[in-house]
């Protein structure tokens, strides 16, 4: 086989004139106007320097670092950027950084900013068109939410040793988790260290075991500090023992929590007998305020109570409310029912 040395040469000076990534992050900036002594640069617990301007500009190198933002601060809007090792161009009052290097981090952030920007400014004119009509807004959310997932999972394929790959992974927005729980495998080891992809694995983990057709999981309280003896209840009291069990999590100052009362007051009184039951417990809130809030709104359900974040835990719930319907041998049959949902599920278990 004969080589061409002319490509070769060619293929070879291209290769050389391409910006390459260093050990540290070269970061100029100018001021067009109002351009302050100095400029503040910060990045995690590792960089925390202050830059002097002269003649409104400023030059400085900092670390490379591919697991956090750094922040440009300055008397205008905080910039933030990756610092990916390249050269990185910083126009404080345009609010932009520009890499030198357009296949970098910084270049993917640049783009994934410029997505979510088009968007979302899309997104809210057309909420806006709609109006008062819910359902063709909600119509049009589901029509588009395949394409924002699509969007975020191959951004994160793209980034899996970076922060944008961790930050899309964040946004997506998925009933199961495996999806993102796969993406958040396949990061780097040094952005499985990061403290978020840490938390997101450990949740999604337990998802993955508390999700729908997983048997439920068992807890105790001790509704009571005082007489502990006397009020500690489990949760496999009012779960797994024949009945189909609607369970509510939720605390008297959460707001959502308190609007979906009405809602869930309505199936019980619909569907409340002998195949059926509701359980509300009350998560990270004070036990007399819960027991003012459960007589104000009417909750004559079954209640644990001081639960703080025993279940939260277990169960992987990040808010609420959160309602999850088990079956009668306590296999959890759905998870994070909201509004009319909540009464169609309930239906549709009981065979009406």
């Amino acid at each position: 086989m004969k080589f061409n040395l002319t490509l070769l040469a060619a293929a070879l000076a291209v290769a050389a004139c391409a910006p390459k990534a260093g050990k540290t992050t070269q970061i100029v900036g100018q001021f067009t106007e109002n351009a302050p002594e100095t400029v503040r640069i910060v990045l995690g617990e590792t960089v925390d320097t202050t830059v002097t301007v002269t003649d409104g500009r400023f030059q400085v190198a900092i670390p490379k670092d591919l697991t956090d933002f750094a922040y440009l601060e300055t008397d205008f809007t905080p910039i933030s950027f990756i610092s990916d090792g390249s050269k990185i161009t910083v126009d404080p009052v345009a609010g932009t950084a520009v890499s030198s290097n357009k296949k970098g981090a910084q270049a993917h952030y640049a783009a994934y900013n410029a997505w979510m920007e088009k968007f979302m400014a899309d997104y809210r004119a057309k909420i806006a068109e709609f109006g008062e009509d819910e359902e063709a807004a909600e119509k049009y959310f589901n029509g588009i939410i395949d394409e924002f997932n699509a969007y975020q999972k191959e951004t994160a394929q793209a980034n899996l040793d970076n922060i944008v790959g961790l930050m899309a992974i964040s946004q997506i927005t998925e009933d199961d988790p495996s999806g993102q729980l796969d993406l958040l495998n396949s990061l780097s080891d040094e952005m499985k260290a990061h403290p978020q992809a840490a938390h997101m694995l450990a949740s999604f983990e337990t998802l993955a075991k508390t999700g729908e057709g997983q048997p439920f999981v068992d807890f105790t309280v001790v509704e009571e500090p005082a007489a502990p003896e006397a009020s500690t209840v489990k949760f496999s009291d009012y779960v797994g023992n024949g009945k189909y069990v609607l369970v509510d999590f939720w605390a008297s100052w959460c707001g959502p929590c308190r609007e979906e009362m009405p809602n869930l007051k309505k199936v019980y009184e619909t569907y409340a007998g002998p195949n059926f039951d509701m359980l509300s417990v009350a998560v990270a809130d004070e036990l007399a305020e819960t027991r003012k809030a459960a007589e104000e709104l009417g909750i004559t359900w079954n209640q644990i109570v001081n639960a703080q974040q025993i279940p939260l835990g277990l169960y992987g719930i990040d808010a609420i409310p959160h309602v999850i319907l088990f079956g009668p041998d306590g296999t959890i049959l759905k998870r994070n029912l909201r509004g009319e949902a909540i009464g169609e599920a309930v239906k549709e278990a009981l065979g009406l």
